[in-house]
């Protein structure tokens, strides 16, 4: 897809930019790469006067780019911040850690699909193949809002107030899933 007034020639310039959902964002044009359909956008000032930033644009979301002026002298002051090795890898680490400990042992593709959906919005854990959440309710093979029940020792209150959270979930989860097999 083409986009309207995008090229490689804007790159340095003032512009606006109107995405196809009809919001507008001004800046310069940090960068752009048409093998990877992206755009950056610097955007100076802003709410805060101190305050610079930059805006990653798919660029297949984008309907028009038009020019505005040339950048003014204080384009981009500073420098990128530097980015350590060390911390993304032990963020890697980190995440890479979370979904092992998230991954059910001898469970089936859709009992994980459900701890995913359930994960999103509410703590949970396995314990064997039943999933917890939070603590207060357990969610049983099939994995159906008919296979909950709650913890002992757990209030009333919160018990039922769980329950209906887990029930919302997966019900969307089901319409979800019925949406996506008439497409």
């Amino acid at each position: 897809m083409v986009v309207e007034g995008l090229s490689e020639n804007l790159i340095g310039k003032k512009v606006s930019i109107k995405t196809t959902s009809n919001e507008t964002f001004e800046g310069i044009i940090y960068g752009y790469d048409q093998q990877q359909n992206c755009l950056a956008l610097f955007e100076a000032g802003g709410q805060s006067k101190n305050r610079q930033s930059f805006r990653l644009f798919n660029a297949s979301y984008i309907d028009r780019v038009t020019q505005t002026g040339e950048p003014t002298e204080d384009f981009f002051k500073g420098e990128l911040p530097k980015i350590s090795k060390e911390k993304v890898r032990d963020r890697a680490n980190t995440a890479r850690e979370k979904r092992m400990h998230a991954l059910g042992q001898d469970v089936s593709i859709e009992a994980q699909d459900v701890f995913d959906a359930i994960e999103r919005t509410l703590r949970c854990t396995w314990d064997g193949t039943t999933i917890v959440i939070l603590d207060a309710i357990k969610l049983s093979h099939p994995y159906l809002p008919e296979n909950l029940k709650e913890k002992d020792g757990v209030s009333a209150e919160r018990g039922m107030q769980t329950l209906e959270q887990v029930k919302k979930i997966l019900k969307d989860r089901q319409e979800r899933q019925n949406r996506a097999r008439v497409k």
